[in-house]
């Protein structure tokens, strides 16, 4: 029989090449969406349990103070002994509750996926290394003129810690970017729950159930009645 030598083939012609490149551009387009959406849940779910945490912590700290941190709480810290940082933002009022010995751990207040923000490094032994600069990534809520909640106050759905923030106030904005367009807030029962972000830019809280009423709005059908909320921004958001 006689045989017949056949040319072997190598590598891939030009043609060829694009085509995989092409095809290997389309599923990486079709796949990158849905990982980032998985990133996006799983940063989320971190956030949803270390809000969990920061909600014993303040429970603990109401029972031994009467109140969530405040100024006058600070102030009864120091007559303790207690070397607790000042300043009217989130920070501030958070680690009095590492101070205040309501938790160990700055882990706690790390909101992922928020820029700016980083894991505590739980480095706490002055008031300098209190919840640094970043270490934060929760906004604090009070009423208006930094008066503290309390456990006896709060209703079960009153808001006492959210993320993720854009800046604070009155009228706080919310960053749509690290939670798929929602954010996560730590409620007066000390149950965490999630809501939407609104899409027309002004990065508003919004309601489950109740169409586009703001979380924050104060009103005789909302959980503030006629009280004034304002949220106290962490350091180092960006």
């Amino acid at each position: 029989m006689k045989l017949t030598k056949k040319l072997m083939r190598k590598g891939f012609t030009l043609v060829e090449l694009l085509v995989v490149i092409a095809i290997i551009a389309v599923l990486a387009g079709l796949a990158t969406p849905a990982i980032l959406k998985a990133k996006k849940n799983a940063d989320k779910a971190k956030t949803i349990n270390n809000a969990k945490q920061i909600g014993i912590a303040m429970n603990e700290f109401d029972s031994s103070y009467d109140s969530y941190p405040s100024e006058d709480t600070r102030i009864q810290l120091e007559e303790e002994g207690a070397e607790v940082p000042s300043g009217d933002d989130a920070n501030a009022y958070f680690a009095q509750l590492i101070v205040g010995l309501s938790t160990d751990s700055e882990k706690i207040f790390y909101a992922k996926g928020v820029k700016g923000t980083k894991e505590g490094d739980d480095v706490t032994k002055n008031r300098d290394d209190v919840l640094k600069r970043g270490e934060n990534g929760f906004g604090y809520v009070m009423l208006s003129g930094s008066q503290a909640l309390s456990s006896s106050y709060t209703r079960s759905s009153t808001p006492l810690a959210v993320a993720p923030l854009k800046s604070g106030g009155q009228d706080p904005v919310f960053d749509s970017n690290p939670y798929a367009g929602e954010y996560v807030y730590l409620r007066g029962d000390n149950s965490v729950a999630t809501g939407k972000i609104s899409k027309d830019g002004s990065g508003k809280a919004l309601l489950k159930g109740q169409g586009r009423a703001n979380l924050f709005t104060p009103g005789p059908d909302s959980v503030w009645e006629e009280d004034e909320p304002e949220v106290k921004a962490p350091t180092g958001i960006e």
